[in-house]
């Protein structure tokens, strides 16, 4: 008889061999549909924490930059208990923004845009849907379309000439004391958004409000928290203050802004009654400031796929805060900070605005900012080496994609790293110099068609504000330049002036920039 051990064998030889068939049928299968499905290569992550310890920098743009050079263009990143990818590439940006735009074009819900926002409610921040599109149609046909943003060049006007004169009263007629430029910036960024969304529907004591309490939101929702990246410890906002801290933020900000919305709703309604017209016989639209535009399609019903209540009016009112001031007052101080760290190009610059201004005898300024070519090279420039958000909005992948050979699955968030591309010495020579030449014979513009310069996004999702945003910088430069000559604190040289930067809510200068400000004789008839 055979030993037992031989008749097991032979009678289960069969069924061995065949589940190894089997299995390594599967596991080429298998192997097969990993390939076809890879994930993006990323440096590997800690338990539990993942990779947020690569982002625990004033500066994540420059970490991720540096992540991307040793694992690629498309790169995967385990923050928490979400999944993300980073792009840093011109390819990879265009198949992100471009040719997979509607399903990268939605946006992950985040604690700070569900509070502060209304449950994204906003423009930049609402998920990608109907409601988004119609919001978007508001932003590009009436808030912000070009004929809009030059009907409110009086306000620019007023605000930047109240500028230079706070300026000459802090200069105190050249005594030589530096001025605190970033700080007046962001007051007149602020006073510029103010008095162009609600006009005169507020005095001087509810615009101090305003701005204290936009500068607590500012403040306070700006990063990521720790629900955001731990969707299941959402109770960890709870504990630390987070989620009270930005109630509260949003209550100091309803109680100012329901009280100047009653108010100018009040106006709307004695206007109708009194059937007002302007001198055209006209209804007087071009004067409007942006809430009367909204309260004037709430009440037409111009756009009714926008529910346009107090709620979603507040919400357009904070991005319109958000995207204006921050982005508009880190421009401009990006800006000087650079033309006085390069004396040539702040002579070439200042050169430029005096003729101008001086050939044409008018103190109509904004009609002749076409005629400076190289001071628009000078902010194309600045906005290469600062763009106002480094690492644009994140957008949410709606359906699974390729990209760059990779697959980026459903439900993935993704960052693209503008800062990264416009930067690099792959597609620019000396990409870290200041050199604003390098414009004067390129097609580069900002509208986000060539990704390797997007200061303000690409595709859907790009800033609505963008032409806005600008209008505000260039007179702000352009005025600054042409009634001051500027220098450092006695005793710094170029080379010393403080650059760092912290990136929250935009990427602004660490520490606000300090000049000193020498009024022009020749040009201070304000």
């Amino acid at each position: 008889m055979e030993p037992i051990s031989s008749i097991i064998s032979v009678l289960f030889l069969p069924i061995i061999i065949s589940l190894f068939v089997v299995l390594v049928s599967a596991s080429h299968k298998s192997r097969a549909k990993t390939n076809d499905q890879r994930r993006p290569p990323g440096p590997r992550g800690f338990p539990f924490i993942g990779s947020i310890h690569h982002l625990l920098t004033s500066q994540p743009q420059a970490a991720l930059r540096d992540l991307a050079l040793k694992h690629g263009p498309v790169m995967y990143l385990r923050l928490g208990q979400v999944d993300y990818v980073v792009v840093s590439s011109p390819a990879a940006a265009r198949t992100v923004l471009r040719d997979n735009d509607a399903e990268f074009a939605s946006r992950p819900r985040l604690l700070n845009s569900e509070i502060i926002c209304y449950g994204g409610l906003d423009i930049a921040l609402a998920p990608y849907g109907a409601y988004w599109r119609a919001l978007r149609k508001l932003a590009t046909l009436e808030l912000l379309s070009p004929r809009k943003v030059k009907q409110l060049a009086p306000v620019r006007d007023a605000e930047t000439l109240s500028l230079v004169r706070e300026l000459c009263a802090a200069a105190g007629g050249g005594s030589g004391e530096p001025v605190n430029l970033g700080g007046m910036l962001i007051s007149c960024a602020n006073s510029i958004i103010a008095m162009s969304t609600f006009g005169n529907h507020f005095g001087a004591e509810s615009k101090e409000e305003l701005v204290s309490a936009m500068a607590v939101v500012v403040g306070n929702g700006s990063g990521l928290c720790v629900s955001d990246m731990f969707p299941s410890l959402w109770f960890v906002d709870v504990v630390t203050g987070m989620r009270r801290r930005l109630q509260r933020a949003r209550a100091q900000l309803d109680a100012v802004a329901d009280k100047i919305i009653a108010d100018c709703d009040a106006r709307q309604e004695e206007r109708r009654k009194k059937k007002m017209k302007n001198a055209e016989g006209e209804d007087g639209k071009d004067g409007e400031d942006l809430l009367t535009v909204m309260l004037r399609i709430r009440d037409e019903r111009e756009y009714d796929k926008i529910p346009m209540g107090p709620t979603n009016i507040k919400a357009i009112i904070i991005d319109l805060f958000l995207g204006g001031t921050e982005t508009t007052s880190s421009i401009a101080e990006w800006v000087m900070s650079e033309l006085v760290r390069n004396p040539e190009v702040m002579a070439k610059a200042q050169a430029e605005v005096r003729e101008v201004f001086n050939k044409k005898n008018t103190c109509d300024h904004e009609s002749l900012l076409d005629h400076l070519h190289y001071v628009s090279m000078v902010i194309k420039e600045t906005l290469r080496l600062y763009p106002p958000l480094p690492l644009l909005l994140p957008h949410l992948c709606r359906e699974t994609c390729d990209v760059g050979g990779f697959k980026v699955a459903k439900g993935t968030r993704v960052f693209v790293n503008s800062w990264a591309m416009a930067r690099s010495p792959e597609y620019w020579e000396d990409g870290e110099v200041f050199r604003p030449e390098r414009f004067e014979e390129s097609t580069l513009d900002y509208k986000g068609t060539q990704f390797e310069y997007m200061p303000f996004g690409s595709g859907r999702r790009i800033c609505p504000g963008m032409a806005f945003g600008l209008a505000n910088v260039e007179l702000i430069v352009a005025r600054l330049l042409y009634y001051f000559d500027w220098s450092l604190p006695v005793g710094m040289k170029p080379q010393e002036l403080d650059m760092d930067m912290t990136v929250g809510a935009t990427a602004r200068r660490t520490n606000q920039l300090r000049l000193v400000a020498t009024p022009c004789v020749e040009t201070m008839e304000i």
